[in-house]
């Protein structure tokens, strides 16, 4: 059986030490490199450092050959985040996750996300339910049942309406971002309220702006119950740490149904991963400068012009020169990628619809709608070496 492992704290530590590795596959994640050093005497193990929130960090530890993954860490909701990565992109057949609120719990577990109240006792029970130990089955059967009262299930998402022209936005992050987005929002007439976990914060901010600001955890059902997430037409959620957001955004939509979600996403990995998992939409200035940088480079022939996210179709422009392969022929003689559609060729300033015996000629710059997957296979026809 090939494991994963998500944290190697209290929890991970024992659970690895009580593990047969000559008969499992085991993998340990932690994204502080000098726990993991004990293990470079023991070959059987393979460690990675880094966040695994990352895709690609799972991608490299075998998550789409894995059989089991066991969020450990000791934030909840980087293993709430993890566990949905392993559980939707990777299709990991087993995912458990360490959940300490049981409200929260209920909230994931129709997600499929397995939440345990692991203690280190509760781990050697996991071994031996990975192992096939008797008595084991009940015990790790019992430690999964969802509370007795799992509170409401997932509501449906309201319409987005605001009669007077105003919403009610919750912001999760009283930082920066969110301050001055507090601001802006209460300039244009929208009713606002602040959630912030940390009390210096808390304490800076509510001092400097006219709309409540409360101590807790955005996350948290209890903390959106409170600031009256029933009635939010918004919620964006711009603390630092992406699974802070993606998990405020998911309990306001599937808890709440407020109709709109936006995620502030620090690494534009995350962002695909995110919106699969329910966010409405996500901003990544990261994302966003490093797109202004390509566009505006000298020797660039392409620039990505619209990204339509929800349905993965961008609006490209190419600038064709004598590199191009096209240069000379007619728009019927090339084999386009299935799908695509050009929208028009702009020569010397004037706009030319695409036509079957349209010539391509030397600087001539094309605007093209194609499925963001097809713009590598696209980008390669028009300039193949």
């Amino acid at each position: 059986m090939k494991i994963i492992v998500i944290g190697y704290g209290r929890v991970g530590r024992q659970f690895v030490s009580r593990l047969d590795t000559d008969v499992h596959e085991l993998v340990v994640i932690d994204k502080e490199s000098q726990i993991l050093e004990k293990f470079e005497r023991d070959s059987k193990v393979r460690t990675l450092s880094g966040n695994a929130t990352d895709e690609d960090l799972l991608r490299e530890a075998g998550a789409e050959e894995a059989d089991v993954l066991l969020a450990l860490t000791r934030d909840e909701n980087t293993n709430l985040m993890v566990a949905q990565i392993a559980k939707v992109i990777f299709n990991v057949p087993k995912v458990l996750a360490i959940i300490y609120d049981p409200d929260r719990e209920a909230s994931f577990h129709e997600l499929g996300i397995e939440g345990l109240p692991l203690t280190v006792a509760g781990a050697q029970i996991l071994v031996g339910w990975l192992e096939g130990s008797a008595g084991t089955d009940q015990a790790i059967a019992q430690m999964m049942k969802p509370p007795a009262s799992p509170g409401p299930s997932r509501v449906k998402v309201r319409p987005i309406e605001a009669h007077d022209g105003s919403f009610y936005v919750i912001i999760v992050g009283g930082g920066l971002v969110g301050f001055y987005l507090a601001r802006d929002l209460l300039k244009g007439g929208h009713e606002v309220t602040i959630i912030e976990s940390d009390p210096a914060v808390h304490e800076l901010v509510a001092q400097q702006i006219d709309c409540p600001v409360i101590v807790g955890d955005g996350s948290a059902p209890a903390t959106l119950e409170r600031v009256g997430a029933s009635r939010a037409n918004i919620l964006c959620s711009v603390t630092n740490h992406d699974q802070d957001n993606l998990i405020a955004c998911q309990v306001a939509k599937f808890r709440f149904g407020v109709p709109k979600t936006v995620a502030r996403v620090k690494n534009p990995k995350n962002e695909t991963v995110m919106r699969r998992l329910g966010v409405d939409t996500t901003v990544s200035s990261t994302a966003i400068i490093t797109n202004v940088i390509e566009n505006e480079l000298p020797t660039s022939n392409f620039r990505t012009l619209l990204d339509l996210h929800t349905c993965g179709v961008e609006l490209v422009e190419y600038r064709l020169d004598s590199r191009s392969s096209v240069i000379g022929k007619r728009l019927k003689q090339i084999d386009w990628p299935k799908d695509c559609n050009l929208v028009t060729i702009v020569r010397r300033g004037e706009a030319i619809l695409p036509r079957g015996d349209t010539t391509f000629e030397k600087e001539d710059t094309i605007l093209a709608m194609l499925h963001r997957t097809q713009e590598e296979e696209f980008r390669k026809l028009l300039f193949p070496a």
